[in-house]
């Protein structure tokens, strides 16, 4: 694997009021045409420049498919800048996979390219919309930002993918998934065909402990799906991609049927959601990175969910 580092001076592209300096990017070749920048672990901060998630890009023969863009328009930037030193081919397309704004918020640091083309789900841009004034306020916050404005996303230029939609790159074809309710009710994922490589975006985590933001159900369903596909390579939406792919998908596949069995527990006697969050599935705890910051949340949505299962 041949590694890349990108030390950048973004200042004089993006301007002076770059929401953070990161002083380095790295990529690295997981498979032929295939880098990743392996972000840090969430949650998103000054302190980690909100340099969060895994994001990368694949180099077809004739364009270059950017796969997620990053916390910030200075992350965006730095990847695009990435790019540029592994290729002179042109950025043709993006990939989101999901809406959170680890994965989504540096998408503007690429837009100004000309015959872009912005894939998501076809649920994609509902969601931008609900949630874009949260993430632009927690933005502003955390950064202490005068203005997000730049920040703000178009989306009636998007395609948008329902099913499998193929894109070619240049004799490297890859096919973008739309997903039923998992992560989140909007999952996409980009599977190069030539390399067998599979981006997962947050289908999938790596020593983080999940998140659940849709249906427990669903995405205990969509892991088997995933369980199945046996990919060469994989990049994940957070965390090594060291671990066997099996491992990895059995390891969540677990987690996800602790808190629906225990769940539907609490429910069946009657437990309170404050009694549940406490309790539930707190035997995992040990497995996974951030555990004490998501699995309330993760047992509250599936409380909310499973208390009108039939």
């Amino acid at each position: 694997m041949r590694l890349f580092i990108i030390i950048l001076g973004l200042s004089l592209i993006f301007g002076a009021h770059a929401v953070a300096q990161i002083e380095e990017l790295t990529v690295r070749e997981v498979s032929q045409g295939n880098y990743v920048h392996i972000g840090r672990f969430p949650p998103a901060s000054s302190d980690n420049h909100a340099d969060v998630a895994n994001i990368g890009f694949i180099v077809g023969e004739e364009c270059v498919l950017v796969i997620d863009a990053g916390n910030t328009i200075d992350i965006g930037g730095r990847l695009r800048e990435a790019v540029a030193s592994v290729t002179d081919r042109p950025i043709c397309a993006i990939a989101v996979t999901h809406v959170h704004p680890d994965h989504l918020l540096g998408i503007n640091a690429f837009t100004d390219l000309p015959g872009l083309a912005i894939y998501g789900h076809h649920r994609l841009p509902k969601q931008i919309q609900r949630r874009s004034r949260y993430y632009l306020e927690n933005l502003r916050d955390t950064f202490e930002l005068e203005s997000t404005q730049r920040y703000r996303i178009e989306t009636d230029n998007f395609t948008l993918v329902d099913g499998v939609f193929e894109l070619d790159l240049g004799n490297r074809i890859v096919q973008l998934r739309a997903w039923g309710p998992a992560h989140t009710d909007h999952d996409l994922t980009v599977w190069d065909v030539r390399t067998r490589t599979f981006w997962s975006g947050d289908l999938v985590f790596s020593e983080h402990v999940p998140i659940l933001d849709s249906n427990i159900r669903g995405f205990s369903k969509v892991l088997d799906e995933l369980f199945e596909i046996d990919p060469d390579y994989y990049v994940v939406g957070h965390g090594s991609l060291d671990p066997p792919w099996e491992s990895l998908v059995a390891k969540q596949k677990y987690y996800l049927s602790v808190l629906m069995d225990e769940t539907r527990h609490a429910l069946r006697h009657n437990q309170s959601l404050i009694d549940a969050v406490n309790e539930v599935g707190w035997s995992e705890r040990d497995k996974w990175i951030n555990f004490d910051k998501y699995h309330r949340r993760n047992v509250t949505t599936s409380f909310t969910d499973l208390e009108w299962e039939d």
